[in-house]
């Protein structure tokens, strides 16, 4: 089936099926740009600490212990001592990074496990399939993408470049090595900050593609929408089978019910509804069948045939035909009406009994 038949946007199950086998909306150059700057947002928190940890360091390898008789110390205690401010230096990174690795993609995906990517598939080792992704449009797209970031990250280092060269040549020329150290530093920080912005929007730009590019894979086609209804919703004619069951069930129900009926009204050509009234258990008559056309012809004849009265009034048959649905009460604005033909009823029942 061709991409041109899919024209409908997925249903919630496609989704939802989709998402269980690890098929997501997610893209790497967003995780990549929010590790980016939260790394370097927390270097710069840290830098006062990280550089105290330098400087410690520094001053252990090159110091302390080359002027210390090691067969004193140990040589075990010179390294534990060594190895403290590295773990602190390189430590709060590390960690920072894994963090911020997992809760991008969690702001992307939410919480999923997906047990479908881990599973070995056969067709990846088919040669001509792994050719044929490498001509893909996506990867061409993502070859094109990492050319534009090169681009984009030469003109941010050459800008920054040529707007702190004169100041670090300057410093260089007055031999004040510390002065030109900072001025690199506010070089680096300068360009990792743009950097990161100029990530950022690539990133961006990069979700709202990989989101149109999921959509448009997940699109359906008229036969599997109807497919899908049919796995999740029933089979349209067996549920149509059973509602014409249910339907019949319900006519033989409500016919059973007209030879108790204390009467029956009907518009004489179109429409028949059978009432019936306990004074003890109901508050007002109840309509306990009604049909029209044929369905009033076999209410009409079960009433005959059970000597139930049928009374030809065409505005009252019609009004509780439309307003009164089988088993309900009748409404107050119907009782008027409907309590002259009971009377009638009843006082003809009496005449029948004399």
């Amino acid at each position: 089936m061709g991409d041109e038949d899919k024209q409908f946007d997925a249903t919630p199950q496609k989704l939802k099926k989709a998402r269980d086998e690890g098929q997501v909306v997610k893209s790497k150059d967003f995780s990549t740009a929010i590790s980016l700057l939260v790394l370097f947002a927390t270097i710069n928190g840290l830098a006062p600490f990280i550089w105290h940890q330098i400087t410690k360091l520094y001053v252990l390898l090159y110091e302390q212990i080359p002027n210390s008789n090691l067969d004193v110390i140990g040589t075990m205690y010179a390294l534990t001592m060594a190895v403290i401010p590295t773990i602190l230096i390189i430590g709060p990174i590390l960690f920072v990074a894994w963090f911020v690795a997992i809760m991008a993609d969690f702001v992307q995906v939410g919480p999923l496990v997906a047990t479908a990517p881990l599973m070995p598939k056969l067709d990846k080792l088919n040669p001509t399939k792994y050719f044929k992704n490498i001509m893909s449009i996506k990867t061409l797209f993502e070859l094109f993408k990492n050319i534009v970031k090169v681009i984009i990250l030469g003109y941010i280092g050459w800008m920054c470049y040529s707007s702190h060269l004169p100041d670090i040549l300057r410093l260089s020329e007055i031999d004040n090595n510390f002065a030109v150290m900072i001025e690199f530093g506010k070089l680096m920080t300068d360009f990792i900050t743009k950097a990161c912005i100029a990530f950022l929007v690539i990133a961006a730009a990069d979700y709202g593609m990989t989101k149109w590019k999921f959509l448009k894979d997940q699109k359906m086609s008229f036969k599997e929408i109807k497919d899908e209804y049919k796995n999740t919703e029933g089979d349209p004619n067996v549920k149509a089978a059973l509602r014409q069951r249910r339907m019949q069930m319900l006519h033989r129900g409500m016919m059973d019910s007209v030879a108790e009926a204390d009467f029956v009204v009907r518009n004489p050509l179109h429409v028949a509804c059978a009432l019936k009234y306990d004074q003890e258990s109901m508050d007002s008559p109840m309509l306990t069948a009604k049909g029209s056309e044929l369905i009033a012809r076999q209410i009409i004849e079960l009433a005959e045939q059970n000597q139930v009265p049928v009374i030809d009034n065409a505005p009252v048959a019609r009004a509780l035909y439309r307003m009164v649905e089988v088993n309900q009460l009748i409404p107050p604005e119907l009782y008027k009406a409907v309590a002259e033909i009971l009377l009638f009823v009843y006082n003809l029942k009496k005449q029948r009994h004399y």
